[in-house]
């Protein structure tokens, strides 16, 4: 994980993390891929499952998670969206971006490969990103692998919602296995694409990234019993501190065979 403030050249490593000078420029629209059409404005109303859904788990390539801390949203917004240049350098393939209660922002950017992408963050030619106006005033990152990816085959049309988890684990090959046996439950609270990621730097540290059409049944699925035997089978002790909001930009990944 790295932890940077816009306004000190001083980063703070954890977990030997990387460098993150170019933070905001990498979070971009992503053009190798067609975009599917912008996320609907954040709703309380359960959407219906648009996207018809692939029961197949692909496995390998890259994710970088980032939340964002910042105090006006459309600036971001518009500093996000001006960092395709940077985005495409890194490797970047896809996007998803949700929006918290809290004003914080969580982006899920997908890459085919996490040594290009760390490289792309240590990279010198990015510091120029850092002070451009719109930047986050913080923000935390995970670089992970992906062990376990399920798509919708087709992006969804209406509202959706993501769920996302930051689970210390004593077994990950039981928190794997458990992944997919909980497909099922994972169906019935109206999730429509999911996520098990790995990081790089320690690999006790899993992220969890669900999407769906409910944010209610969204934030019910951490409380489920079931999940909750999950997580213990996976060794997982720390309190859940959920993240949940509204989707509001997407750049769809391409499906890649499991």
């Amino acid at each position: 994980m790295v932890q940077r403030a816009k306004n000190n050249t001083i980063f703070t490593f954890l977990s030997g993390a990387l460098v993150l000078s170019a933070l905001g420029g990498l979070s971009a629209c992503a053009t190798s891929t067609a975009a599917s059409p912008a996320v609907a404005a954040p709703s309380t109303e359960t959407a219906s499952a648009e996207g018809s859904v692939d029961d197949s788990l692909s496995h390998g390539g890259a994710s970088l998670f980032v939340v964002h801390l910042m105090s006006d949203f459309d600036a971001f917004k518009k500093y996000f969206d001006e960092g395709e240049a940077a985005r495409a350098k890194a490797g970047i393939h896809g996007h998803l971006l949700t929006r918290l209660d809290d004003g914080r922002v969580v982006v899920h950017l997908f890459s085919a490969d996490a040594t290009k992408l760390e490289e792309a963050l240590k990279s010198p030619e990015m510091e120029r990103y850092l002070d451009r106006k719109g930047a986050p005033e913080s923000s935390l990152v995970w670089v992970t692998e992906n062990e376990l990816v399920k798509l919708p085959a087709t992006p969804p049309t209406g509202p959706t919602f993501s769920l996302y988890l930051k689970l210390r684990v004593s077994d990950f090959s039981a928190l794997a296995r458990g992944f997919r046996e909980k497909l099922p439950l994972f169906a019935e609270q109206a999730v429509i694409a999911e996520g098990l990621h790995r990081s790089v730097s320690k690999q006790d540290i899993a992220v969890l990234h669900f999407v769906g059409t409910s944010r209610e049944k969204l934030e019910t699925l951490p409380k489920r019993p079931e999940f909750l035997a999950l997580l213990t089978s996976a060794g997982s002790t720390d309190e859940l501190k959920p993240l949940v909001g509204a989707d509001v930009s997407r750049s769809r990944p391409p499906l890649s065979s499991p």
